[in-house]
């Protein structure tokens, strides 16, 4: 294995561990870096997330840091969406899903930009 794979998935779990989006790191990864499709990077990355998510959520459990009576409706509907996702996903075209995360990259980027900026208008 090539050491940009264990860098790239070594910045995701610790992406992915404080919840920051690791699957990012890793798609992207797989679709410049590999002949891996989109529609597979996806998959690897749900796979990789499971052990990360399960051991994160143990530690911050342990200390105190989830509020359970919060998070669980969001983890309900979180697996319900999960599911129409993954239809949706293998419904639509390789190509047109890649135009799509990409659009939501941009999008993110930009507004983690502007996300401290405070825009005000002047009134005469």
């Amino acid at each position: 294995m090539e050491i940009s794979f264990f860098a790239a998935a070594t910045v995701a779990g610790v992406f992915s561990s404080m919840g920051m989006g690791g699957g990012g790191v890793l798609i992207i990864y797989f679709s410049i870096f590999t002949t891996i499709p989109q529609i597979k990077a996806q998959g690897i990355n749900v796979l990789f997330f499971i052990p990360v998510a399960a051991l994160s959520v143990i530690i911050y459990h342990c200390k105190g840091m989830i509020d359970w009576k919060a998070a669980l409706p969001f983890a309900f509907f979180g697996v319900i969406s999960s599911y129409i996702g993954v239809r949706l996903a293998t419904l639509i075209d390789g190509n047109l899903l890649s135009k799509i995360f990409g659009l939501l990259l941009i999008i993110m980027g930009i507004r983690e930009l502007f996300a401290g900026i405070k825009f005000k208008i002047k009134s005469n």
